[in-house]
């Protein structure tokens, strides 16, 4: 995926949309944050697009990759991060529109 200047930040807990009128990914949400081991993600994707997913600790380091070629549907995981250090940890959705970035919390 081509590298886009655009970053979107947003509080933990809200449903957030990327420029609505260009993005196709929407109903964004983790629960529980903070966690002390497993967070559960979830989106929608409303047109064919190629995302990664990506969790990364606050140095940069990835903890999780995953490529969705040509996705649309509603993407649900789960992720475990009971042997991670506690801490913020990143999760990053590429999209050909920007980056959506949302902060957990590991207790």
């Amino acid at each position: 995926l081509a590298w886009s200047p655009f970053i979107f930040w947003t509080q933990p807990g809200t449903l957030i949309r990327i420029d609505s009128e260009n993005s196709a990914i929407n109903n964004l949400t983790i629960y529980p944050n903070p966690s002390r081991d497993v967070f559960n993600i979830s989106f929608v994707s409303e047109e064919k697009q190629n995302l990664e997913v990506r969790l990364v600790n606050v140095i940069g380091e990835q903890i999780m990759t995953e490529d969705l070629k040509r996705f649309i549907g509603e993407y649900t995981k789960e992720i475990d991060l009971t042997d991670k250090a506690k801490g913020v940890y990143f999760l990053e959705i590429e999209t050909d529109d920007g980056v959506i970035t949302k902060k957990l919390i590991l207790q």
